[in-house]
């Protein structure tokens, strides 16, 4: 079945909202998926720890590119939720690339475990005793990203976050035949801040027909709308309404969903979008896996 648009009530909200001028400092990345289309090779090693050859030549792990970025975005302290008896796999790792040299860039790494793959928003859930009371960036553990922009993307969406006060999501303009598989937007535009809006409704991974009735953003071409671009600054109450969703059984496809999650903060005390200066390049798959590495390779050299 399709999903259904997750029902939104259309809530007045101010910008800047009560959050503006706090840039978050913590980074969520959720790395506990199997990797299944990775086999057999995942097998082996997790996919965060698959080689991307960078633009400077150098062999670095899609881990080191993840945190690379949240360092060069300004966040100081990065939490892994792996699956159960990785983080040891993980930090042997992260201690050997120091011993060699190789943790120049890279935030302070705690490990949270996910002890059952019972979805994404399930394991940003498993890290909200690690990030306290405040807000965190969230970001996808098998996707980097690259920018000619001077402020990463990470950064980006970290001061969109401190500018509007709200949790606040990166997103692409996205051609309606791709928007099936990313989780799609509808929102107005803020005046007086180019780029930035206010959501109305998000649905995961949409049909055609729910984008065109549900999904429109204002000052976008008829056939384009907003999708996530793979990075999120969100308030602490993003944890309250995952644990209510858990707490409740609320699941999506048999799985507690961040986007679902993010819906609800829609209406609780609402939410903004803003335009990223970048790409994302997914690694979870063998043919997204190579069209990364092409990419990361034309990246200019540090």
């Amino acid at each position: 079945m399709p999903d259904a648009p997750a029902r939104t009530k259309r809530r007045s909200v101010s910008v800047p909202g009560p959050w503006k001028g706090v840039r978050p400092k913590r980074a969520i990345v959720p790395v506990a998926g199997r990797g299944s289309r990775l086999w057999p090779a995942s097998l082996a090693l997790p996919k965060a720890l698959f080689p991307i050859i960078d633009g400077d030549g150098v062999a670095r792990t899609v881990l080191d590119l993840i945190l690379e970025e949240l360092w060069e975005g300004g966040i100081g302290h990065a939490c892994l939720v792996t699956a159960p008896g990785d983080d040891t796999t993980y930090q042997r790792y992260l201690d050997r690339s120091a011993k060699a040299g190789f943790a120049r860039r890279r935030p302070d790494v705690s490990f949270v475990t996910q002890p059952t793959p019972e979805g994404y928003g399930h394991a940003v859930w498993c890290g909200a005793a690690w990030a306290g009371a405040e807000p965190v960036l969230v970001m996808l553990g098998d996707t980097v990203y690259t920018t000619a922009n001077a402020t990463r993307c990470a950064g980006q969406v970290a001061d969109g976050f401190a500018r509007l006060g709200l949790s606040t999501s990166g997103v692409l303009v996205t051609p309606e035949g791709e928007i099936s598989g990313y989780g799609t937007i509808g929102a107005e535009a803020i005046p007086g801040y180019p780029g930035d809006f206010v959501a109305h409704a998000v649905v995961e991974k949409p049909t055609v027909e729910v984008a065109r009735a549900t999904l429109r953003a204002t000052g976008l071409a008829d056939d384009s709308y907003l999708t996530w671009f793979g990075i999120h600054a969100v308030s602490p109450m993003i944890f309250d309404v995952l644990d209510e969703d858990i707490r409740l059984g609320r699941r999506d496809r048999g799985e507690y969903q961040f986007t679902g999650a993010q819906a609800r903060l829609v209406e609780r005390e609402g939410y903004a979008v803003t335009l990223i200066d970048g790409d994302r390049h997914d690694t979870g798959n063998p043919v997204a896996w190579k069209s990364s590495m092409e990419a990361l390779a034309r990246r200019p050299k540090k």
